[in-house]
């Protein structure tokens, strides 16, 4: 699955210096750059390599935090200018680089590099990154929300999973977890994205998520958007579905208000 979020034009939307930052060393965490509105940092074990895009709010020095999951392509400038987007509707957000490095130059690249993602390597990346923002003193107590896009929806979604410190998930079209018992470790009120003629994940998964999720009694709310297949977010590629996009953005924004601001 290789998702890509766009940002239209028309469409206001809503996946180096380098400083390390570790919840055992919250020392290491530095204040916000003076005058700068995002940041490569470094994340985890002073041994590791990982890092993160960070972009702040340009009017606060304090807000609710967001870790935004890339999709199959990784940190390229796409899923960099979502995170300002979202920085600038009032949310410190942070963006894991999971492939540590490569981004993908096409679909088939992207679909590669999905393929080999490791999954466990990649959660320690999101704790990293969560880790980073609760070291800095201004988000160490800020609600936290994870959202993904594509294969970043679905890892979104597993991180929630037995984690206390996440107030919202937002998925857009990732593989959902549909296990009631899974669902049931999470608090986390979910808001879940898919197109109704998606390939990669058939609108029949989302009906599952739904049933499931009441079977767990879980907050969720779930969406199909007619005539929209996957990646219908991407104004770049024949799958962007305008009207579709404009919907699951107002709803990703008023539900992130109600969960993270409220």
């Amino acid at each position: 699955m290789h998702t890509r979020f766009a940002i239209p034009l028309r469409v206001a939307l809503i996946g180096a210096v380098l400083c390390m930052a570790t919840a055992a060393k919250p020392a290491k965490s530095p204040a916000r750059p003076p005058g700068a509105d995002t940041a490569v940092v470094r994340i985890g074990a002073d041994d590791g390599n990982a890092r993160a895009f960070v972009a702040w709010p340009l009017e606060r020095t304090s807000a609710p935090a967001i870790v935004l999951v890339h999709d199959a392509w990784g940190l390229d400038e796409q899923v960099r200018t979502l995170a300002r987007r979202l920085s600038r509707e009032g949310y410190v957000t942070i963006v894991p680089d999971l492939y540590r490095g490569p981004v993908a130059a096409d679909a088939d690249a992207a679909t590669t590099l999905g393929a080999s993602l490791d999954r466990e390597q990649a959660n320690a990346d999101l704790a990293a990154a969560v880790a980073w923002l609760r070291a800095r003193p201004e988000n160490a107590k800020s609600k936290l929300g994870v959202v993904g896009f594509g294969i970043g929806g679905a890892l979104a979604q597993r991180f929630a999973l037995g984690r206390s410190d996440v107030a919202a998930v937002v998925m857009f079209c990732g593989e959902p977890e549909t296990d009631p018992a899974a669902l049931s470790r999470s608090s986390a009120p979910l808001l879940a994205h898919f197109g109704a003629t998606d390939t990669e994940v058939p609108a029949e998964r989302a009906d599952t998520l739904r049933r499931s999720l009441a079977a767990a009694h879980r907050t969720g709310d779930v969406y199909v958007y007619p005539g929209a297949g996957h990646a219908f977010t991407d104004e770049a590629r024949p799958t962007y579905h305008g009207d579709a996009t404009r919907q699951a953005w107002a709803r990703t924004l008023a539900f992130l208000q109600r969960t993270l601001k409220s």
